[in-house]
């Protein structure tokens, strides 16, 4: 059922509304304050455009399009690849080829459809005045040794997706089940430590810099470092086994408003000047920052020497939105986790 979290918005700069102004509709799995920057900057270079931003989860933004293809969305922004690719692959998005494509790196570009434009590691959060003294585990089997071994330190106190409400929870969780043979032994250890379930990454890093939690599993990284960088309670690292990244994704519906107006945002997401801006405002990474070099000093430290599997678009993410196989994957989770529901704030 689609739970009622939708928020309209009337970001900074789009207030003074004109009778001239070119609507643009984008709906959108982000953090209003991580794209409200590059949105004004969007509105700045295209005068007489007014963007009217509407914000939902990934599981809730998913449904939405499918409901009625996309009717009226222009731009379709996630960070659910995997559910983005499904919807493209209904054949739910307008093939173009904006400027700036070719510099992409291939596992971001589908079908000339469905276009990456940001770079955003999988992180590990902490408490850090929870592990002074303390070492922090260094690979999933030892996080799941240590969350074993000290139930007092780590029981109801270590925070994760909730991976049945959140789209890219699932996709986190689905792509450790393929790349780590030791996820069945942590999912089962944090599952008797009555870790707790969230539907995103905001509420995790909340609850550890306020201490009720001392540990997040497969933290949103770019959202993880802004919070951080504000927030010193907060501590972030990657683990050495392995580390997740993703590209949060843009498509033009077919049957969207406007489609000039969705394929000029979307160019402009992958010009210079979008990535510049995106790196300027800090919520999130670009992707040029894997080509160019211009990847923040605090990016830079965070993936130095750790070995980086960026998640590919294309129809193997499709595997595990087979509904037998779904059904399955929830139910083993649910084994180990209990009832998969986000705990009341």
């Amino acid at each position: 059922m689609i739970r009622a979290c939708l928020v309209a918005l009337a970001l900074a700069g789009s207030l003074n509304m004109r009778a001239e102004a070119q609507p643009l509709s984008i709906h959108s799995a982000t953090d209003t304050s991580a794209i409200s920057g590059l949105i004004s900057g969007f509105e700045a270079a295209n005068p007489g455009v007014q963007v009217d931003y509407i914000e939902y989860n990934t599981a809730e933004l998913h449904a939405a399009v499918l409901a009625d293809g996309g009717a009226g969305m222009d731009v379709v922004i996630s960070s659910a690849m995997d559910l983005q690719v499904d919807l493209v692959n209904r054949g739910l998005a307008l093939a173009f080829r904006p400027r700036g494509a070719d510099a992409l790196p291939d596992w971001a570009v589908w079908r000339d459809e469905l276009w990456g434009f940001t770079f955003e590691p999988v992180v590990m959060a902490y408490n850090r005045a929870a592990f002074e003294g303390r070492s922090l585990p260094r690979t999933r089997s030892e996080l799941a040794s240590q969350v074993r071994d000290d139930p007092a330190f780590y029981n109801r106190r270590v925070g994760t997706y909730d991976v049945a409400l959140s789209g890219v929870g699932y996709l986190f969780a689905t792509q450790d089940a393929r790349r780590g043979y030791q996820l069945p032994r942590l999912v089962e250890t944090l599952g008797r430590a009555q870790s707790q379930t969230y539907c995103c990454s905001s509420l995790v890093l909340k609850a550890l810099g306020e201490g009720r939690l001392v540990y997040g599993y497969n933290v949103i990284g770019s959202y993880a470092l802004d919070v951080a960088a504000r927030d010193p309670r907060i501590g972030l690292y990657l683990l050495d086994d392995y580390t997740l990244a993703f590209s949060r994704t843009a498509f033009v519906p077919r049957r969207a408003n406007n489609t000039e107006l969705g394929q000029r945002f979307i160019t402009y997401l992958l010009s210079d000047e979008g990535q510049a801006e995106i790196a300027r405002s800090g919520g999130l990474v670009p992707i040029a920052a894997l080509e160019d070099g211009v990847a923040p000093d605090r990016v830079v430290d965070l993936l130095r020497g750790k070995p980086l599997f960026p998640i590919r678009l294309g129809p193997g993410l499709l595997t595990y939105l087979d509904r037998m196989k779904q059904v399955r994957f929830l139910a083993d989770w649910s084994t180990s986790f209990g009832p998969l529901e986000a705990p009341v704030q």
